[in-house]
């Protein structure tokens, strides 16, 4: 008995070791994947803000997309290896689902006139404007089967439809329906298409490709928010995919985003920056972004030389990169913080976006962080936020 309790826990430590390696081995390659796609979609953003011809316009978003799809399927990865871990965690807060509808239109109507599918929505008003759940996972969740419906259909149309199933004074429960008339799924394949890395054939993954992680992620993103998804499709004719979800009703209302307006008047102009990174191509993408912002720039290789310029000049910000030859951003900031007693703002930049590296950030007594391919809206906004509090 005893013998066989000591096989077990140690069969325990084996699958934790396991897990670790996985998730390790996960965040390193997201950080080696990110940091080169930060400089082509960075450089492409560039580009297109420049004098273009149309042919020009077309190749430099064609590249521009592909990044992105890129970028999609390691955020899938870094999902399912959360989920795995069971480190997936969900926002409960105000917002409106009508608008997580409209943004979803927005992202995807274009993919849609592209191919010439109508895109459709039936929507329930009935349905409260403001409701307290994870609108970020809901879009994930949305966005991935409107995106498989879009692929996988070459006429014809997409709809998207979200009814009341059930609610009381505190709950309502809402159904969620995409349906296309694509190549629909053998009936023999659907018990399989919601399995990581399966497709409904092999003739369906040479053809149209992708790795079979979207469904995997999205029915795991449902289930453990407490909902349920199905499927009904029938083959040449189309498919429909559903999920039920409940979200609390509330009487709070939506915290509403400042508008991003690029201020380039003389109090932002002055705002000067420090940009720890050690890699070429990031340091030209950072410096053209921050310039083009109207903002004052200086590069540092490493944490090293990033302590030597804070003693000899003055700045408002510090972007940190995490990971950098001689000293890293943690140790950097780590000294700045408890020996020289600074309380600049320092923002992360970061190609691993993993739970472990956000909270061992702000631990370490960063301020803020932002995922590399970095989002210049995103970038510009955390700038003047964190300006904005130590006036």
């Amino acid at each position: 008995m005893i013998a066989a309790k000591g096989f077990a826990e140690h069969k325990t430590v084996i699958a934790e070791e396991a897990l670790k390696f996985k998730q390790q081995f996960l965040s390193n390659m997201s950080h080696e994947i990110r940091t080169p796609m930060n400089s082509i979609i960075g450089f492409t953003n560039v580009i297109l803000k420049t004098e273009l011809d149309q042919k020009q316009k077309e190749y430099i978003n064609a590249i521009k997309k592909s990044g992105e799809s890129l970028v999609i399927l390691i955020n899938d990865i870094l999902d399912l290896a959360k989920v795995d871990a069971g480190k997936i965690t969900f926002n409960n807060n105000p917002f409106s689902l009508e608008e997580s509808i409209l943004d979803i239109f927005s992202l995807l109507g274009q993919k849609c006139q592209e191919k010439n599918l109508e895109f459709t929505k039936k929507y329930d008003t009935s349905i409260p404007k403001i409701l307290l759940g994870d609108a970020t996972r809901l879009k994930q969740i949305i966005l991935n089967l409107v995106s498989n419906a879009i692929k996988f259909t070459s006429q014809g149309k997409i709809s998207i439809s979200i009814q009341i199933v059930n609610e009381d004074a505190k709950e309502i429960v809402l159904e969620f329906a995409v349906r296309d008339t694509g190549i629909g799924i053998p009936e023999n394949r659907l018990s399989h298409i919601f399995y990581s890395f399966e497709q409904a054939s092999d003739i369906i993954s040479k053809e149209y490709g992708g790795t079979g992680l979207g469904l995997s992620i999205v029915k795991q993103l449902v289930e453990l928010q407490g909902g349920s998804i199905f499927v009904k499709s029938k083959l040449g004719e189309g498919s429909t995919f559903s999920f039920q979800m409940s979200f609390s009703k509330t009487t709070e209302t939506m915290t509403e985003e400042p508008a991003f307006i690029l201020n380039t008047g003389n109090e932002i102009q002055k705002i000067k920056v420090l940009v720890a990174e050690d890699i070429p191509l990031n340091q030209m993408l950072i410096k053209l972004i921050l310039t083009d912002f109207g903002f004052e720039c200086e590069i540092a290789d490493n944490g090293k030389i990033v302590l030597e310029k804070l003693k000899e000049f003055e700045y408002d910000i510090i972007l940190m990169d995490l990971q950098m030859p001689v000293m890293n951003g943690f140790e950097t900031t780590d000294y700045i913080r408890n020996t020289m007693n600074s309380q600049i703002p320092i923002i992360a930049l970061t190609a691993d976006v993993t739970t472990l590296d956000i909270q061992k950030s702000k631990t370490t007594g960063m301020n803020d962080y932002i995922a590399k391919p970095i989002d210049e809206k995103l970038l510009y906004s955390k700038i003047i936020e964190q300006i904005n509090k130590i006036k």
